[in-house]
């Protein structure tokens, strides 16, 4: 199996780490690095030295730990994710030392929240094997950058993360959001925003909100809000989806979304799923069965009043919608396997892995 330098912003919760830990499940050799950024005051400068004029401390510390792992040892295979701190002299030079070179992006650079962050990414795209990408929006933007190949990833989740509790446990949370207010890039979400406000008026004192932004973004509005907090990361990311009767997922339009990963952590973790519509995801979830979808805040709010009345038919929804997750190759794991398969760059360096189904398995239904 091959060895695989993944370079990626790693960490605790973080989706780069689960796709490295994916890579090792499906027998791939890892060796995972990422940024060390600052912290403090000179964290913040070289954030945004990196963020907007994409030199900093921490670009450089990166490319040359990059650097010298490909001096120590040969790979077979360079794994960018993401990679908006790779400079494209560090991936010329790796050449030599790795078979092949991939570029993994579940974000969009070419999306309205683009402030400067994307320029070293576009300068690797034409200078990498395969783009790898879970939105269809933005394959003919990364092939008029010259890309190669681009090929899709759907959007998974972690099984080691991302599964739901062994007991019944007590929900003192109603309609739960996990996720940012804030724009990739700074300010603040106003789609997103305007619909949560509009919520917390039709579900006074219902409604928690976990992530960077939101003190901010609703600023004078705390009373109409159960729960406001900073986020939920590692296991209090998934301890959260479990005391919540009901969980948001929206897709970020200004990011070109098409579907959403949180709504595959959301039901992997047994909860209600309460999305914004999309056929992606309909496609994957069957509405009023294993989820049920919103257009508009008010279809929201009518949904989750419902839902909040019916102990039932919400736990019901709920099971069914983990059976869909766990039992239809919706794990990272099962998602890169499909993608590797039909991959001619990648499926020569994983000799022996079958490709899966990547029809959903579905459950089987009780006679009526």
């Amino acid at each position: 199996m091959p060895r695989v330098l993944y370079v990626g912003e790693l960490g605790p919760g973080s989706t780069a780490q689960d796709r490295a830990v994916a890579l090792q499940s499906l027998g791939a050799e890892v060796d995972a690095i990422g940024p060390d950024p600052r912290r403090g005051r000179l964290g913040r400068l070289d954030w945004l030295l990196s963020s907007r004029l994409q030199i900093s401390p921490s670009i450089q510390r990166l490319n040359a730990a990059i650097a010298e792992r490909l001096a120590a040892r040969p790979y077979d295979i360079l794994w960018l994710d993401k990679a908006w701190m790779v400079q494209p002299a560090t991936v010329k030079a790796a050449r030599a030392r790795t078979g092949s070179i991939v570029l993994f992006n579940n974000d969009n650079p070419w999306g309205e929240h683009e402030r400067g962050l994307w320029r070293l990414h576009k300068r690797l795209i034409a200078l990498v094997d395969e783009v790898m990408v879970p939105k269809y929006s933005v394959i003919r933007c990364y092939e008029k950058a010259g890309a190669p190949r681009v090929s899709m990833v759907d959007f998974g989740f972690a099984p080691e993360r991302h599964f739901a509790p062994d007991v019944p446990l007590a929900k003192p949370h109603e309609l739960c959001f996990i996720g940012t207010a804030l724009k990739d890039g700074g300010g603040i979400r106003p789609h997103r925003t305007e619909w949560m406000l509009e919520l917390a008026r039709r579900l006074p004192g219902r409604i928690s909100v976990f992530g960077h932004g939101w003190r901010k973004a609703l600023n004078g509005a705390e009373r109409q809000f159960r729960t406001i907090a900073d986020g939920a990361w590692g296991d209090v990311y998934r301890e959260t989806i479990w005391r919540s009767k009901l969980s948001l997922s929206f897709i970020t339009k200004d990011n070109w979304e098409e579907s959403s990963h949180r709504a595959f952590e959301i039901t992997a973790c047994g909860g209600c799923l309460v999305a914004e519509r999309s056929s992606r995801l309909e496609q994957s979830f069957i509405e009023g069965e294993e989820a049920v979808y919103f257009d508009n805040p008010e279809q929201a709010a009518e949904l989750a009043i419902r839902l909040l009345e019916d102990d039932a038919a919400r736990e019901r929804i709920a099971g069914a919608g983990h059976r869909r997750a766990v039992c239809s190759g919706y794990d990272n794991q099962s998602r890169l396997a499909e993608a590797i398969a039909r991959s001619p760059v990648l499926r020569p360096h994983f000799v022996g892995l079958a490709a899966r189904d990547p029809r959903p398995r579905w459950p089987e239904r009780a006679a009526s």
